[in-house]
């Protein structure tokens, strides 16, 4: 046992431990895997050796179908800023269940237009869809009705949804995200590096063929590094000045840097923002908010002058969703009113310095990158950029995310590295996280796998 490499000893202990504990969850994972592709529904669910299934979550908590309770941050990627079947929602959807599941034009729809309206600083105008990707898609679409133009910009590392036009460049080159994307849906896209004000002022100067620049202003996907304010402000500028529409995808953001998202956190207003996940705080809904004059390209009523973008969808206005996030943005103002946003960001702030402090109190340099409650972790003592950090190697980080779902925290998933806190955690579950890690770094091998890898 002592010659076998200390990474794989961390592999096998940690391996033994959660299949140990998860044997429902394999039972699932086997029977699932004869109708579902990997036994799940989405690439990022499955995780070695094999995915959890849960059977039902409440406030910070989730339980697997094996009964094991688990201090929840992964949140299912990002949506549950209120945490598991909050009260807000659930009256919400309840007090409308006699309405039915799909009504044509339901009264709600003017209500949620109204209230996202009131909290969006953009948001002069309001189209519904059912996810992220569909208002990415659809937003790109009214930019390039608007302007007659075809190009958009995206920048590397960001990630905007499924649409095939969008799946290239999100690590440090533009080579397209997995199979089955023609070259020819990234013609009219043109990549950059991020936060770099020299290379965007010289892309866009004196070109006339550039409907939208389209931005995360989180940097989720490439390692949440976030935008540089000034970097903001030099997009806002030069996109003004040649008449380019500036695109907010504000899915991740919105409603998690502050009430009014991005936008708010930073200041600087787009024509348009997409919107998702946060919004209605786990039922599906999508929504592309912006200036009134750049949404007429989907009105009816509009001039005959302008051009007309189509744009529609049966479930679009589905009623659990319209009241989830009536119920979701509501509590989301009760938050901001009563300092909730500021104390979540002091919580998750003082969770990655504790995180910080224990690896390295076992000789493991950790570096975290945080934007209010969202965080990502790096095993790695390299300075930090997104280029040097995209090359790393991502076993032990993995590894210490399986470890701590054995002892009760889903910080995030191992193919994830998302961790979002949410409402629901109390003083009581940061305490537990903070136990748990420090279990973790002291039960497994982690000092010793990183000193074989470095």
């Amino acid at each position: 046992m002592a010659d076998t490499p200390a990474l794989d000893r961390l592999k096998t202990a940690v391996f033994a431990d959660y299949t140990a504990r998860t044997p429902k969850s394999h039972a699932l994972w086997e029977r699932g895997k004869s109708v579902l592709p990997g036994g799940v529904s989405g690439n990022l669910r499955y995780f070695a050796p094999y995915p959890l299934y849960m059977g039902t979550g409440s406030g910070s908590r989730t339980i697997d179908v094996d009964g094991n309770a688990y201090i929840d941050c992964f949140s299912c990627n990002g949506p549950l800023m209120l945490g598991h079947r909050p009260a807000a929602v659930l009256e919400a959807i309840e007090r409308h269940r006699d309405m039915g599941p799909l009504v044509l034009n339901p009264a709600l729809l003017v209500e949620c237009a109204e209230l996202l309206a009131s909290i969006v600083p953009c948001a002069e105008k309001v189209r519904f869809l059912n996810s992220g990707t569909e208002a990415v898609l659809s937003a790109v679409r009214y930019a390039r009705a608007f302007t007659g133009r075809d190009k958009v910009v995206k920048f590397l590392g960001h990630y905007h949804g499924q649409s095939d036009a969008f799946l290239v460049g999100l690590t440090p080159d533009r080579h397209p995200f997995g199979a089955g994307v023609p070259a020819s849906a990234h013609e009219d896209v043109l990549t950059l590096p991020f936060n770099d004000i020299a290379a965007f002022e010289a892309l866009v100067t004196g070109r006339s063929d550039i409907a939208a620049v389209l931005l995360d202003p989180a940097m989720h996907s490439g390692g949440l590094w976030g935008a540089s304010p000034d970097f903001l402000r030099a997009v806002r500028r030069a996109t003004a000045a040649c008449g380019i529409i500036l695109i907010f995808d504000e899915v991740i953001t919105g409603f998690r840097l502050g009430l009014a998202g991005a936008q708010g956190h930073y200041g600087v207003t787009p024509d348009l923002a997409t919107f998702a996940k946060a919004l209605a705080a786990g039922e599906k809904l999508g929504a592309v908010a912006g200036r009134a004059d750049v949404m007429a390209v989907t009105d009816p009523l509009a001039a005959t002058c302008v051009p007309r973008a189509f744009q529609s969808g049966t479930g679009n206005d589905g009623t659990a969703a319209l009241a989830a996030a009536i119920g979701a943005m509501t509590e989301y103002q009760r938050q901001d009113a009563e300092g909730g946003y500021a104390a979540l960001d002091t919580a998750a702030a003082d969770c990655a310095a504790t995180l910080v402090s224990a690896f390295v109190a076992h000789g493991i340099p950790l570096h975290v990158n945080r934007m209010a409650s969202m965080m990502q972790l790096f095993i790695t003592d390299a300075p930090a950029s997104f280029a040097r950090y995209a090359a790393l190697r991502t076993d032990l980080v993995e590894l210490f995310y399986l470890a701590l779902i054995n002892h009760g925290v889903m910080l995030s998933l191992p193919t994830s590295n998302h961790v979002y806190f949410s409402f629901a955690h109390q003083a009581a579950d940061f305490a537990a996280i903070a136990e748990a890690v420090a279990t973790v770094l002291r039960t497994y091998p982690f000092a010793e796998a990183y000193q074989e890898l470095a």
